[in-house]
């Protein structure tokens, strides 16, 4: 009896796919939560939290203390949560996506630039 080799494999690679896909899809799931929850508890823990935050969403800085805080932080939990964490840099784009999310809840726009914007459309529009 031959073993048709093409139509093995091409039906187990899709199911091999998806089970990679699902798996891995359930880390970065994880990632991201555990990034997020670290960034809201050192915005808590980092005197000037909110301002740290908004010059992170500005520029990003390792150094800055909420980083630092909300990096260990998501490190801390995914080791206690049993994940194997190989470096910190492998975190380090969660919690600047963490970052980025919560920028939109915690930092209101600067009221100066909002209200040059306004001042310069108002001009614009009069002229129309």
């Amino acid at each position: 009896m031959a073993v048709n080799w093409k139509s093995l494999l091409a039906t187990v690679f899709p199911l091999v796919g998806t089970v990679i896909a699902t798996a891995t899809g359930g880390t970065l799931a994880t990632y991201n939560a555990t990034a997020q929850t670290a960034v809201k508890s050192a915005l808590t823990k980092v005197d000037g939290g909110v301002t740290h935050l908004q010059s992170l969403f500005d520029t990003w800085d390792a150094a800055n203390p909420l980083a630092q805080e909300a990096i260990a932080g998501t490190v801390s939990m995914l080791r206690n949560l049993g994940f194997t964490v190989p470096t910190e840099d492998s975190v380090v784009t969660h919690v600047q996506a963490a970052i980025a999310d919560l920028a939109g809840i915690y930092v209101t726009p600067d009221s100066t630039t909002a209200t040059a914007s306004a001042a310069t459309a108002t001009p614009a529009a009069a002229t129309a």
